[in-house]
């Protein structure tokens, strides 16, 4: 398990008291919020990435149960217990769920972007996204076989994400040519990733300065109606995994 700095911290100072209370809380009662936290700092700095590589586009973000962007909705999910160092502990302790450090969220953060870029103008329509990428429609599985190293993809996020699934295959390739001083084109010099790499670097060119077609949509499960105690949801992650 990887325990952030900030989990290190809570470790000093949360009680086996203070502990329970939160595990007996409702999540939605926890008064979680991303404002004036690290993950605040996290999203200023995908914003100014985002500028930098010629996006206008700021998709919005809000504290979920996992990491993802509501079907084709171009909006940032957030883990809640990612806003708290204390929760952010009881979660390392209490699950296999692995507490990244700014530097992984900020890698899932450009993931995440990839999506919301995807979404926000449509590009998964285009016959030519479906050619390099493959069917957006086919079935989304939660179990994927991935070639180790195949140079069809690009590898950012550990677990050969870009395999899982087209729009998967998208969102790993636009956080790589989105990763500041990642030299993509030396990188992926003589792969077929390199023609997908090529082709965000054009839509971005196209449509990167454009008002987006969609900015908002229906959120999935966010905090505010996570009804289950912080123990509940432990249980039922546990019981799923």
């Amino acid at each position: 398990m990887y325990v952030s700095e900030s989990g290190k911290t809570a470790k000093k100072i949360i009680s086996n008291r203070e502990q329970q209370l939160f595990l007996s809380s409702k999540i939605n009662k926890l008064s979680l919020s991303i404002k004036d936290t690290h993950l605040e700092a996290c999203i200023s700095q995908l914003y100014q990435e985002l500028q930098r590589a010629g996006i206008t586009f700021k998709p919005k973000t809000y504290l979920s149960d996992e990491w993802g962007c509501p079907n084709k909705v171009p909006i940032i999910g957030i883990p809640f217990y990612l806003a708290s160092p204390k929760l952010s502990y009881i979660i390392g302790q209490l699950t296999n769920i692995e507490i990244s450090s700014d530097e992984e969220i900020m890698m899932l953060l450009r993931h995440e972007a990839g999506h919301t870029v995807n979404y926000a103008y449509h590009l998964y329509r285009k016959p030519k996204w479906n050619l390099l990428f493959g069917k957006f429609s086919q079935p989304y599985k939660s179990n994927y076989t991935p070639i180790p190293f195949s140079t069809e993809f690009v590898s950012h996020v550990s677990g050969w994400y870009a395999q899982r699934h087209p729009d998967d295959d998208f969102a790993e390739t636009f956080a790589v040519w989105l990763t500041p001083n990642s030299k993509w084109k030396q990188q992926y010099a003589n792969t077929p990733a390199l023609a997908k790499l090529f082709y965000v670097d054009q839509m971005i060119q196209k449509y990167g300065q454009q008002p987006p077609d969609i900015t908002d949509g229906k959120l999935d499960k966010p905090i505010q109606k996570i009804t289950l105690t912080l123990d509940e949801w432990i249980k039922k992650r546990k019981s799923t995994t």
